[in-house]
């Protein structure tokens, strides 16, 4: 049976990752890889939508290569074709977009009960369970009974206490983490490139002075 001890710091974790990615980003990936792999009808709405905008680009690519004047029943034609084309590309998008918030919604709830309710639900279910016991004696009173809130057997540090002291740890860590990357990144960038060499080619050994240097008059 797995300890209090690892399932707080497992929903803790959990949590600081979701919160590390955001709930929104999160969302938007996993309703990339609904409509890509799941066999749904926002997947097929999705799908009818990027061959009806290419139908629609084609489309217009003829009418505007037709004359008006010289071609005209062939140019209404493929006005009206154009003018459908967008009518069903605009219920299309209507029709994702309600399909996409509905999605997003439904993934914030599971993300809101596997993270806070998750929390709420361990802090009801094991609020008299002792997560660990202190040493006796190694803290004064007021610190044991503080650790002990808000149900825990005095001496032993709750779940509540727990979850406090996980949180703090691993968002300082996680914190740590991000500044240290944003650091060694901005130290990447600002090192200087350097110079590509040119060799220059030599003509010789410099000749000092002159053929009739050092002849006497």
């Amino acid at each position: 049976m797995v300890s209090v001890l690892w399932i707080v710091i497992g929903v803790v974790v959990f949590s600081a990752a979701i919160s590390a990615i955001g709930s929104d980003n999160l969302g938007e990936y996993i309703w990339y890889l609904w409509i890509t792999f799941m066999p749904s009808k926002a997947a097929r709405n999705v799908k009818r939508l990027r061959e009806v905008q290419r139908e629609a680009i084609a489309v217009s690519t003829e009418r505007s290569n037709t004359s008006s004047q010289d071609e005209f029943s062939k140019w209404a034609k493929l006005n009206r074709k154009v003018d459908k084309l967008r009518g069903e590309i605009e219920k299309l998008n209507a029709a994702i977009s309600t399909q996409r918030a509905f999605f997003k919604t439904q993934i914030r709830r599971v993300i809101w009960i596997s993270t806070t309710g998750m929390k709420i639900f361990v802090r009801i279910k094991y609020r008299k369970v002792a997560v660990f016991w202190l040493p006796k004696g190694m803290f004064p009173g007021w610190i044991e009974w503080m650790l002990s809130l808000t149900s825990a057997p005095r001496g032993s540090v709750s779940v509540s206490a727990w979850f406090m002291i996980t949180d703090y740890a691993i968002k300082g860590a996680v914190v740590f983490a991000i500044t240290k990357t944003a650091e060694m990144a901005g130290a990447k960038r600002k090192t200087p490139v350097p110079a590509a060499n040119v060799s220059e080619k030599k003509t010789g050994p410099e000749k000092k002075g002159t053929p009739n240097e050092g002849k006497t008059k």
